[in-house]
């Protein structure tokens, strides 16, 4: 019965493991566009001289309300992140606790086969 409940916390540990990885490559993609539309941002406003002063800063306005968008995502990304990585932690607690009822069950069971086996051997008086 716990084997059976260790396996079970053990499947349940990979997947959270899992969706943490894919959480964290998630939000990892999203920094990396954040960093990208930085760049462009700064384009944009180096092009403010020039003569496509309209449409730059109609770009720059652009990249901004994404810049927005963005950072709202990350902060989510992260909060998500979060929840997952408490997940998992109680995962791997839940595991530890059946691994280690599992040791203990079977360190319960070798010592009772011992005692039946000197009991069984009872004839002579020194341990085996």
């Amino acid at each position: 019965m716990i084997e059976a409940r260790r396996r079970k916390a053990r499947r349940i540990l990979d997947v959270q493991q899992d969706l943490q990885r894919l959480e964290e490559e998630r939000l990892a993609a999203l920094k990396s566009r954040k960093a990208g539309l930085a760049s462009l941002q700064e384009e944009a406003v180096a092009s403010l001289q020039g003569v496509f002063a309209a449409v730059a800063i109609k770009r720059l306005k652009s990249l901004g309300e994404e810049s927005l968008r963005l950072d709202t995502e990350i902060e989510r990304r992260s909060h998500s992140l979060r929840v997952l990585a408490t997940r998992t932690k109680y995962a791997e607690r839940l595991v530890r606790n059946y691994d280690q009822q599992c040791d203990r069950i079977a360190a319960e069971k070798d010592l009772m086969d011992i005692i039946e086996r000197a009991l069984r051997n009872g004839d002579d008086a020194s341990l085996p």
